[in-house]
């Protein structure tokens, strides 16, 4: 396990990089490439909720030359980030119900041998669009499920460590990866269904069958969870949610046609904040 000590020389350091009224904030872990070890100092100005500084020194307290240390800086970075999408998003995200998705899937599995007959070939396709979205909704949080204690044990490997790798980054990387590719397909898999859902609910509302009454319970229900799929507010929120994704792309926003566009997406907003937010602040010569 390395152990980060703040000997004197790493003090004289610390303080010589200091500015005017600031703070600042020795990592607890250190970043490891091949069998160099390295120190991460954050400066924050005094009452101000941003970074106003970064410099990254040997266990000995030399300042590392800029070049070489901007590597460590990376993977200082990737775990900040990292912790703050493991506990305040995907935390939250990972628990958000789909009870509504099971329920809609359950009662249209149940009704549709009764309406079988008075479906058209739409009507079908539709029953199966939504059965496939909600499919993959509940499918999809149990895979989130799981992305979230894969990358809380990778935080927690890197915390017994006591430092972080660059494999803990690609393995990073990789899981963020693969949630947000997740849950922007489900958001366009939702838009996608909204007039299959809007001709169902038509349908349901005119077409009479008879029923046994735990079905008819179901089919009140069902029109229930239509209705509020077709819900104006739910709508534009799925809508500002897949602005929020396509947004990251250069020049005019468009669908990612596979995971590998909003792969490439997504890594070169990362580039582009590093560069212009972090780079500034880096105080290695």
């Amino acid at each position: 396990m390395m152990k980060v000590t703040e000997t004197a020389s790493v003090r004289a350091q610390i303080a010589a990089y200091k500015r005017f009224l600031e703070k600042p904030q020795l990592f607890h872990h250190a970043a490891k490439i091949g069998d160099q070890f390295y120190y991460n100092v954050q400066y924050w100005k005094w009452g101000k909720q941003e970074a106003s500084g970064y410099l990254i020194l040997r266990p000995d307290g030399e300042v590392v030359p800029r070049k070489e240390a901007e590597q460590a800086l990376r993977l200082f970075m990737l775990h900040n980030v990292a912790a703050h999408e493991l506990n305040k998003e995907l935390a939250q995200v990972k628990d958000k119900p789909v009870w509504m998705y099971a329920d809609k899937r359950d009662c249209l599995q149940a009704l549709q041998p009764y309406y079988e007959e008075r479906m058209d070939e739409a009507i079908r396709e539709d029953v199966n669009s939504l059965i496939d979205v909600c499919n993959y909704m509940t499918e999809t949080q149990a895979v989130l499920r799981s992305l979230y204690e894969s990358g809380v044990e990778q935080l927690n490997r890197v915390l017994r460590a006591g430092y972080v790798e660059p494999e803990d980054k690609d393995n990073l990387d990789a899981l963020f990866h693969d949630v947000n590719y997740k849950l922007y397909v489900g958001l366009r898999k939702q838009a996608a269904i909204r007039e299959a859902v809007d001709r169902l609910a038509a349908f349901l509302r005119k077409t009479e069958v008879p029923l046994p009454g735990e079905l008819a319970a179901k089919r009140k229900k069902l029109n229930e969870l239509l209705a509020s799929y077709r819900d104006r507010k739910l709508r534009n929120t799925n809508d500002e949610s897949i602005r929020s994704f396509e947004s990251v792309t250069v020049g005019q926003p468009a669908p990612f046609r596979s995971r590998e566009e909003l792969l490439d997406s997504f890594m070169k907003k990362k580039e582009y904040y590093f560069q212009t937010k972090i780079m500034p602040l880096f105080r290695n010569p």
